[in-house]
């Protein structure tokens, strides 16, 4: 992020204590977004008015449970994937490329959130006592390599989960199938069509991850750039727990999906469940096409050999 605060502060760390201060000490919160703070108290997800359960995603799928001592892998679901339909092709996706590349993997019994949207929204408290149920039960299966879907998840356990005392090896999932495409375990049908890549905030300007995403899109067709992107990105309006909140004026997501679709491409690819349902509800200004893509639905799409149905 550019354009620090004076004396070398960084405005995201400036917001995020202000929340602090207003949830934990004032106990202010805007009211979708405590709507959302109170079902990560109760439901441990904060998808309020959700109509699914933790497993709904994989209904027909034969999903492995991550096993002590037998699994390499842990696939971190997550709470978008769990509980926005539209997410949940994400991780049918996923699961359908690690298995054709042969990978050891496994998921929790119980999916759940990583406590990463209380930390955003202010509320400390919650996200110490998640993250420190979320490190128990890995400690007590063994973990020490997990796969997540969305970069929020994947910047929680790497920024805030080690001081708390965690220890495991992360992979977001846009790396990981970089990997098995470089390593010859999954081989791809090129479409020659034009793909316009959208940087989630927490995979590129903060984690710096930018040529690998690339790297997978230009497998399965042509990479198009929008102006603004890469460390210059512009963000899909879901960031910092904004998810829940109603906007003012101009919809940051409209914004973003306007640029998209301005490049001309057909396809928009993204590698974060929340980016892609942002972009997917601000494209609905422009157009009716479903065009948002996460970048395992497109491999997984162009995957030669057989792959089990993620469609349902």
């Amino acid at each position: 992020m550019h354009g620090g605060l004076p004396g070398g502060g960084e405005p995201a760390n400036a917001i995020l204590r202000m929340r602090q201060h207003l949830l934990m000490e004032r106990s202010e919160m805007p009211e979708i977004m405590g709507q959302a703070n109170r079902s990560l108290e109760a439901r441990h997800h904060p998808f309020i008015g959700t109509g699914f359960g933790p497993n709904d995603w994989r209904k027909g799928l034969d999903v492995p449970i991550f096993e002590k001592g037998k699994t390499e892998y842990l696939l971190w679901i997550g709470c978008s994937v769990a509980y926005e339909e539209r997410a949940q092709h994400i991780g049918r996706a996923m699961v359908a490329i690690l298995k054709n590349a042969g990978v050891s993997f496994g998921i929790l019994e119980e999916n759940r959130c990583t406590g990463d949207p209380a930390k955003q929204m202010g509320n400390e408290f919650l996200f110490t006592e998640i993250a420190g149920q979320n490190i128990e039960e890995f400690n007590d299966l063994g973990v020490t390599k997990v796969i997540t879907l969305c970069p929020h998840c994947f910047n929680s356990f790497t920024r805030h989960y080690p001081l708390l005392g965690a220890k495991f090896d992360v992979v977001p999932h846009a790396i990981m199938i970089r990997d098995l495409v470089e390593a010859g375990k999954i081989t791809l049908k090129n479409s020659g069509q034009a793909i316009c890549y959208h940087d989630p905030c927490y995979l590129g300007r903060h984690n710096r991850f930018l040529s690998e995403p690339r790297q997978v899109v230009s497998s399965v067709g042509q990479l198009v750039e929008m102006p603004r992107h890469g460390c210059e990105s512009f963000c899909c309006g879901a960031g910092g727990g904004n998810y829940w909140t109603e906007e003012e004026g101009t919809r940051i997501n409209q914004t973003r999906a306007k640029e998209a679709l301005d490049t001309g491409a057909k396809t928009i690819a993204t590698a974060c469940p929340f980016c892609m349902l942002m972009l997917t509800d601000g494209l609905k200004k422009f157009t009716e096409e479903q065009m948002v893509k996460d970048i395992a639905e497109l491999v997984c799409s162009q995957m030669e050999h057989g792959t089990e149905n993620v469609s349902q």
